[in-house]
């Protein structure tokens, strides 16, 4: 699911049980988050995923709201490789 940033300000006082911040090709970063149980990817009034340019940019848009936890959740290097067996590897998550 997805929620622009002028719903998301409706829920200025609900707490944000996660916010995770990944990585996107390491350059680019996006904002998922969860309400009550709910994931939710960040968009703007286009309806396109808004992309920060660093965690720390993600991380003080949500100032202002009640985020109980962050993660940061880079890329894998092996992802792309080509001829790489697929495994079933748990995604790492870096505490922010």
């Amino acid at each position: 699911m997805h929620m622009n940033t002028g719903e998301l300000k409706s829920h200025k006082h609900d707490p944000i049980s996660l916010l995770e911040i990944v990585s996107m090709e390491g350059r680019y970063y996006m904002a998922r988050f969860y309400l009550d149980g709910v994931g939710y990817v960040l968009t703007d009034s286009d309806d396109h995923v808004v992309m920060f340019t660093g965690a720390c940019a993600v991380r003080d848009f949500f100032h202002d709201y009640q985020v109980e936890k962050t993660e940061v959740i880079p890329p894998t290097g092996t992802d792309e490789m080509i001829g790489m067996p697929v495994t079933s590897t748990e995604t790492m998550r870096v505490p922010l």
